[in-house]
């Protein structure tokens, strides 16, 4: 990678709904490790969430546009979506490279997303295209499987690399032969899952502080995660 490259940041998920925690983990990573821009890229289909219909993809990218309105260094890419198949990052990793040569990418993930992500397609390639930048909550064991360990690659890791004066608490797991790794970084915790959401919308249960409000306006106006949910955009 050279120095004239943009480092870019690629969060993927459902966004079923978009909520606070999406945006606190993008925020924290752009700032840790001085990302240019934060791309949010919704998957058509998740392929670990095959069992479950989410809502429309014009619902879940009218959330998105909205939590992002007045946020300039982050934006939508819409390339799963247009896909309409389900949806796996190294294949959008593969494109996007292709795309975009001048990027170096940095997929930001959740704890919870990569304890699983030896299950993932292709995941040995993974770290072909890109870093991974892994939010972590206060205090937690800054550790990798010997699985993941083994698929990626991954060496011992070394504190504090790559890291930014802001972040504290940091390892990272190198890949020598590649020259990417895993970074774990330490961000304050937010309890927050769109499963959690849908659940308390179902049961009419207050959300509006777990999501940006334009969001939560949203979901009433159109009475998303109810019985009587529409199926698409009115």
């Amino acid at each position: 990678m050279t120095d004239s490259m943009k480092k870019i940041g690629l969060l993927g998920g459902t966004f079923d709904p978009v909520h606070n925690g999406h945006l606190h983990l993008a925020e924290q990573a752009q700032r840790f490790f001085n990302l240019e821009k934060v791309v949010f890229i919704p998957a058509y289909r998740s392929p670990h969430k095959l069992a479950l219909e989410p809502v429309s993809c014009e619902h879940r990218l009218s959330m998105l546009t909205l939590a992002l309105e007045g946020l300039p260094r982050f934006s939508i890419d819409k390339m799963e979506i247009n896909k309409n198949e389900v949806s796996y990052t190294i294949e959008t990793l593969k494109e996007l490279q292709l795309n975009h040569p001048e990027w170096n990418m940095f997929l930001i993930l959740g704890a919870d997303a990569f304890q699983d992500i030896d299950t993932w397609k292709q995941c040995s390639q993974l770290l072909d295209f890109c870093n991974i930048l892994v939010g972590t909550r206060p205090g937690a064991e800054l550790q990798v499987s010997d699985s993941v360990k083994k698929k990626l690659t991954l060496s011992t890791s070394a504190t504090n690399d790559r890291a930014t004066s802001s972040a504290t608490d940091v390892k990272v797991f190198k890949n020598l032969e590649k020259g990417t790794g895993v970074t774990f970084f330490q961000i304050s915790p937010l309890d927050i899952s769109s499963k959690e959401i849908r659940q308390r919308i179902h049961r009419g249960e207050e959300v509006k502080n777990l999501l940006p409000p334009s969001v939560d306006h949203y979901i009433m106006r159109h009475r998303l995660y109810r019985d009587d949910s529409p199926p698409t955009v009115a």
